[in-house]
């Protein structure tokens, strides 16, 4: 307690009633709630099964629970610490009962629930490319987390589409109760159920807990927040800890309106801001405060430190991302021989799709890397997909190749009819095994037909790659297989896949417009041989990774790349005002990572599978301080760069930002050519707004939303 700031020792102290604590980036929130914890059970006499604190990890809950115990000097406690979902299961086991269940019953995961799915897609008769499982999965989450009951789905059905999958959805909650099971969504879904037709079960647990906590509480969807009320409504002693300038989490489902309006719904709140920093410099802090106050939903906090001032942010203008990307490996060349070590440093980027060039221009340099949280981009199950396509292509005998591709996308080719070809292959690979006509004549009508249709799509390019250059190949080979469509069909990923894509494209166009050769054999050759690097493995490595999966880490160095209108803020946050002020907190969130040294970068043009696309500076450049700020360029181009930048900001001030109330995600939609639909997602801007519409039978299309109907 003595290490502790005025603020954090006000915190931890301050037990009875609501508390809203407003912990910065690096003010040792984590400390706060731990000491608490303590605090209750040492000061107050609280017994430890009291005490119910939510996480949004299994790492973080038992950290907290470890930190507790050092601090109590004692083992074992019977503190209710651990995730929404772990809290629930625990309460479900011991009162699943009341809701028909058995206590023994079984936790359904993804794959699980989709494979259920399957079934009863199949049992009903329809087709699963029609009815796509992870789709259907999807929408019986979303009614799922609006407390809306199978029978309620049906009611409310608008049409016949829309019935049917609510047929579907009542089946899968029959089959889960026969299965004696809960899906993930059940876990909080059904405690709030619980508790809402059985009060008194409720009340036995709000008794229970005289004090509740919750850590990242910016992070909160609806459904937790209702679990978080009942669970505090006896005793009335909740203490909530997060950071509204880092909820970064909307996309999927997170409510930042949660910890903006806490205040409002529990009155008499005691409302404690952490704004000491014991993370990073001065420079990075007034940096990072000067970009976060341009953002209107926010409660207000000015971080500082007692760690010096600091060197200044650095910002780097390059002609497009290959200059990038070699800029960012002389930065951190630097800093290596400044005596940084190489897990020092972190490079950040807003999408998966710009770690190609930047492992590019690393690996050229031997400089060690680990993509965190993510997989390295030549690994990429899309990229390798497409590679096999063109090695099977470039080279027949490739069977790793064709046992990889021969149904992907899916095309009824299972493992009986890759038997029948792999018994009649006689070494003459696979390949050139189903373009034996008297091989495919033994075959089954269907099987014939299958093979029939993966021979139409790759013949051609066989002939065309000893003429065409590998854009081209490539281009066409995407288009012949239908691959974006087959990757449209797991919406959840479909978009990073896609920018995935077309960044391949956009590497196979500049090798086609630089190479001596360029041709499919040798840009296969360039890619061998850069996977052999990959291979390379060192203790020692850069990090490489996502602004969204560098929450909660920290480093002595960060660059943060991509800082370009559409990329960051992304393009489609242009029209809503929320959804930008949550990119300028992921910018935020990246600043606040950096501990001495803060780098960021920009590229005037970037190119894509369509050509060479430019773009401005982003907008938030402009927002950073002038005296923190150190543009690394000519004195005359430094103070022409920052007046454009400038000219931006007034732009952007002046533009009004069209509604998006015309397109609700989840709406019924109706098109004249396929009938009702699902609104899933809206993406773009201006002229340039795309909608993606699930229709029942048909799949997912997607439209201009200029030109919908």
């Amino acid at each position: 307690m003595e290490k502790l700031n005025p603020q954090q020792r006000e915190a931890v102290t301050t037990t009875e009633g609501y508390v809203l604590v407003l912990a910065g980036a690096g003010s040792g929130k984590t400390r706060v709630l731990t000491e608490r914890i303590a605090y209750l059970i040492r000061e107050k006499k609280v017994s430890p099964e009291r005490i119910l604190a939510f996480t949004f990890t299994n790492k973080a809950a038992g950290e907290m629970r470890s930190r507790v115990e050092r601090l109590l000097e004692r083992r074992d406690l019977p503190l209710w610490i651990g995730t929404f979902h772990a809290t629930g299961l625990r309460i479900l086991r011991r009162e699943a009962k009341y809701l028909g269940y058995s206590n023994k019953f079984a936790v359904f995961d993804e794959d699980d629930s989709i494979s259920l799915l399957k079934n009863i897609i199949k049992k009903k008769g329809f087709k699963l490319d029609e009815y796509s499982p992870k789709d259907v999965r999807w929408l019986i989450s979303r009614w799922k987390n609006d407390l809306v009951i199978p029978e309620e789905a049906k009611q409310n059905a608008s049409f016949a589409e829309e019935r049917r999958i609510a047929g579907l959805y009542e089946a899968y909650t029959s089959e889960m109760r026969k299965c004696n099971a809960f899906d993930f969504d059940d876990l909080i879904t059904k405690v709030v159920e619980l508790f809402t037709a059985f009060p008194k079960v409720k009340e036995r647990y709000a008794r229970q807990f005289k004090y509740v906590l919750v850590d990242e509480f910016q992070d909160t969807n609806k459904m937790q927040m209702l679990l978080i009320d009942a669970l505090s409504s006896h005793n009335r002693n909740l203490f909530v800890v997060g950071d509204d300038d880092q909820a970064i989490y909307g996309w999927r489902g997170a409510t930042v309106n949660n910890i903006l309006q806490f205040d409002r719904l529990y009155k008499g709140t005691v409302v404690i801001r952490l704004e000491q920093n014991y993370r990073s410099t001065n420079r990075i802090l007034d940096g990072a405060n000067s970009v976060i106050s341009h953002n209107v939903g926010r409660k207000g906090k000015k971080l500082w430190s007692k760690k010096g001032t600091g060197e200044p942010i650095r910002l780097f203008h390059a002609y497009d991302e290959e200059e990038e990307a070699d800029k960012v490996r002389e930065v951190i060349t630097q800093l290596i021989r400044d005596g940084f070590r190489r897990k020092d440093i972190a490079v950040l980027y807003r999408t998966h799709a710009q770690s190609r060039a930047l492992e590019s221009a690393l690996r050229t340099s031997g400089l060690p890397y680990q993509i965190i949280g993510g997989v390295r981009f030549y690994e990429r199950r899309e990229i390798k997909d497409l590679l096999a396509y063109l090695k099977l292509v470039s080279n027949p005998m490739d069977d790793v190749s064709f046992r990889r591709i021969i149904n992907v996308p899916k095309r009824g080719i299972g493992s009986v009819t890759l038997q029948k070809i792999e018994g009649n292959e006689r070494g003459r690979g696979l390949f050139n095994t189903i373009k034996d006509e008297k091989f495919r004549e033994s075959l089954s009508k269907r099987q014939a037909e299958m093979i029939n249709g993966f021979l139409k799509a790759l013949l051609p390019l066989e002939v065309k790659a000893k003429k065409m250059d590998v854009f081209n190949l490539m281009n066409e080979l995407i288009e012949s297989i239908h691959y974006r469509d087959y990757l449209l069909l797991d919406a959840s990923s479909a978009r990073d896949r896609l920018e995935n894509i077309e960044e391949l494209l956009a590497e196979a166009r500049r090798f086609a417009g630089t190479s001596r050769d360029p041709t499919l054999s040798a840009f296969l050759e360039e890619i061998a041989l850069l996977s052999d690097i990959d291979t390379m493995k060192n203790e020692e490595t850069v990090a490489l990774m996502t602004l969204h999966n560098s929450k909660g880490l920290e480093f002595r160095a960060v660059l943060i790349t991509g800082l370009e209108e559409g990329l960051l803020p992304h393009y489609s946050s242009f029209e809503d005002e929320e959804e930008l002020e949550e990119e300028r907190r992921l910018f935020y969130v990246g600043m606040t990572r950096a501990r001495e040294r803060l780098f960021l970068f920009s590229a005037a043009n970037r190119l894509k599978y369509t050509g060479w696309v430019s773009s401005e500076p982003s907008r938030f450049i402009s927002e950073i301080s002038r005296d923190v700020l150190e543009v690394e360029q000519e004195e005359e181009e430094e103070e022409n760069f920052m007046e454009r930048f400038h000219e931006i900001e007034a732009v952007h001030e002046e533009r009004t930002v069209r509604s998006k109330e015309r397109f609700v995600v989840g709406a019924s939609i109706f098109h004249p050519t396929f009938g009702k639909g699902i609104l899933k997602e809206v993406d773009g801007s201006g002229k340039d707004m795309r909608v993606t519409v699930y229709f029942p039978g048909v799949g997912e299309k997607k439209f201009l939303a200029s030109y919908a109907p």
